[in-house]
């Protein structure tokens, strides 16, 4: 798939508001903007804030390293794209998927549990020595329009030293109860994964899923989607 093409998939996966434009308190970005920049100072981490609205970023922290070869002012105008080129082939396909389901859930929540909830994600990324660094996004919702639906999301992004894994896996988390929720994508393809696809999206659920066993659902899940 080509940059354009995975950025209108992003783009119609996205919790969307559709709320009136004069409706929505963009006075709240202002307020909130020391908040966020204090947020980045104390973790080191990256913090970004995606409107669902306009499907912009709004808020992008300066302290992205320069050897991840992202330039903040190219996230304010062209959104998810400056992301989407750096990404590892591999992890694109899965990460559309499983971000598809966790708005998914999070839409069928009460506007409470909405904002109780973050997705993690794990994925890797290519610097600017050509090197692939596996990160993690904390993300969750941050406001909700007057009608109950997603309007900002906050994404905190860190370098993930722990391991170098090959595997990437997403989950939603639940901060106030502790409760995590591992995503099946079993539902959300065209035709009925087979015993062994089964078994490894069990596998995927613990954490536990070998390169070997990746591989088969990475390409099974990338042939069916790209199908599609």
């Amino acid at each position: 798939m080509i940059i354009n093409e995975i950025e209108k998939k992003v783009i119609n996966i996205l919790p969307t508001s559709s709320i009136e434009f004069d409706e929505i308190d963009y006075s709240i970005l202002e307020k909130r903007k020391n908040d966020w920049i204090k947020l980045s100072e104390v973790t080191h981490s990256i913090v970004l804030v995606f409107d669902c609205y306009t499907n912009k970023f709004v808020f992008v922290s300066d302290n992205i390293p320069k050897l991840y070869g992202l330039d903040s002012r190219r996230l304010f105008i062209h959104g998810h794209q400056p992301v989407i080129e750096v990404i590892h082939p591999d992890d694109i396909d899965y990460g559309l998927l499983v971000r598809k389901k966790i708005y998914s859930i999070l839409r069928s929540f009460s506007n409470e549990e909405k904002r109780n909830y973050k997705a993690i994600h794990e994925m890797r990324i290519r610097n600017m020595r050509g090197e692939y660094i596996r990160i993690i996004e904390q993300e969750q919702v941050l406001e909700l329009d007057k009608s109950g639906n997603i309007w900002l999301m906050l994404s905190v992004i860190d370098v993930d030293a722990s391991h170098e894994s090959e595997i990437i896996k997403s989950h939603l988390y639940n901060f106030k109860t502790g409760e995590q929720i591992f995503i099946d994508l079993s539902d959300t393809l065209d035709e009925p994964l087979t015993n062994r696809e089964l078994e490894v999206l069990r596998f995927m659920k613990k954490g536990l899923l070998s390169l070997k066993s990746a591989t088969i659902i990475q390409y099974t899940i990338k042939g069916r989607f790209m199908n599609r």
